[in-house]
């Protein structure tokens, strides 16, 4: 696969079962799918939006793309997605969802009990 902090784009469904994906790194694979869990889906209807001023605590980028993940228990922490959805922060704690810059921020409850 692309590997770690790759992201790929589903290109076809080869079955109910199977996707292929082409990786950023030119790369292509099939992968299961069906509640098999080979992947992350992030998703892309944020790819582009730019939150000027913040940077991901984790793994430092700056400024974070994409959605927006602030720790509600914590006094200034932010993630970027892959970080959020790697499990970088303490999963008991609430995050805010921040879609774009300026726009309202949603609550979420703790991931200590979602599914993977």
């Amino acid at each position: 696969d692309g590997g770690e902090g790759h992201v790929g784009t589903v290109r076809n469904f080869e079955s109910p079962e199977e996707v292929v994906v082409v990786w950023d790194n030119g790369t292509a694979a099939n992968y299961r799918c069906s509640g098999a869990f080979d992947l992350r889906i992030l998703d892309s209807a944020t790819t582009g939006v730019k939150h000027d001023g913040t940077m991901c605590d984790t793994c430092r980028q700056q400024p974070i793309f994409g959605i927006r993940w602030k720790c509600a228990e914590c006094g200034n922490y932010d993630l970027c997605s892959i970080c959020y959805h790697g499990d970088k922060h303490h999963l008991r704690h609430r995050f805010y969802r921040i879609t774009t810059p300026g726009s309202e921020r949603v609550l979420l409850e703790p991931r200590r009990k979602s599914k993977k």
